[in-house]
């Protein structure tokens, strides 16, 4: 997947501040997304999307979706810890 392009001479530091936010992102979200895009690859559209409305569940009872909760509501960044 591409989500951006960046001009050769852009290239590196656009990578590494892409690189950074994915290394400060929730690690269990990100695990749980990837499960659902390999999850869809053989899956039909009903099934990927109630396989999603399950992973959401599963994110939503995560420690760190309550601190994501709370930074936004403390107006604050998050620190998320994998749990």
């Amino acid at each position: 997947m591409i989500n951006h392009v960046y001009p050769a001479a852009e290239f590196e530091a656009g990578v590494q501040t892409w690189a950074q936010g994915l290394a400060e992102a929730p690690t269990r979200a990100i695990g749980l997304i990837k499960r659902a895009f390999n999850r869809a690859l053989t899956s039909t559209l009903a099934e990927a999307l109630e396989y999603e409305a399950h992973l959401q569940d599963v994110a939503g009872a995560t420690a760190d979706h309550r601190e994501g909760v709370s930074a936004f509501l403390e107006k604050r960044p998050p620190r998320y810890r994998g749990e």
